[in-house]
């Protein structure tokens, strides 16, 4: 067995070890790093408001889209059992469902569009939120021609931020509390 001496505290006039300027810049940089996010967090949850950025005020109108949406979202259901029904399977046959399902969804989107608040910031938001959804669509459209053309194709979205572009209308969707007005997925 070992025996464990105490220690002594440093005697007066005794030299401290120096620190090393590396051991300084990465105490100082992990120290700066620590400020930070706690400076951050402290930000996030006293300072930064609480409202969501693309909320529309006029909750008539998303009450309203969202019935819109509903009822569209029943006839896209109706248009994919119809198409199982009839299609032979070839890409034209699909396409036909798909066109259909496109031509929805824009009839959808401009009833949607009808009726706008009087806020100019709630055009504004809606405004951007209609230019996404005619890209959706627009993307849609070009799979449309490469089935009938008879090639096997997929949706392919073109990207915002490095998401589908459905991704953004689904953000504007969730907070305006119309979930059933999101790009479909599957139709």
């Amino acid at each position: 067995m070992t025996a464990v001496t105490p220690q002594t505290p440093m005697a007066e006039g005794t030299p401290r070890r120096s620190v090393s300027r590396g051991q300084l810049a990465a105490r100082t940089a992990i120290g700066l790093v620590i400020l930070f996010m706690l400076f951050m967090w402290l930000y996030a949850f006293v300072f930064a408001s609480a409202n969501a950025v693309a909320k529309v005020s006029d909750t008539a109108w998303s009450k309203r889209a969202e019935q819109i949406c509903n009822r569209r979202n029943d006839l896209l259901d109706q248009n994919a059992k119809n198409t199982r029904l009839k299609s032979d399977g070839s890409a034209q046959s699909v396409g036909v469902g798909v066109t259909k399902a496109t031509d929805i969804i824009e009839t959808a989107l401009d009833q949607v569009q009808a009726v706008l608040p009087s806020s100019a910031q709630d055009q504004k938001l809606i405004s951007e939120w209609n230019k996404l959804y005619r890209i959706y669509i627009s993307d849609r459209r070009l799979t449309e021609k490469k089935l009938a053309a008879g090639q096997a194709s997929e949706l392919n979205e073109t990207t915002l931020n490095g998401a589908p572009i459905s991704s953004s209308i689904a953000d504007f969707t969730s907070v305006n509390r119309m979930p059933s007005c999101s790009a479909p997925t599957g139709s």
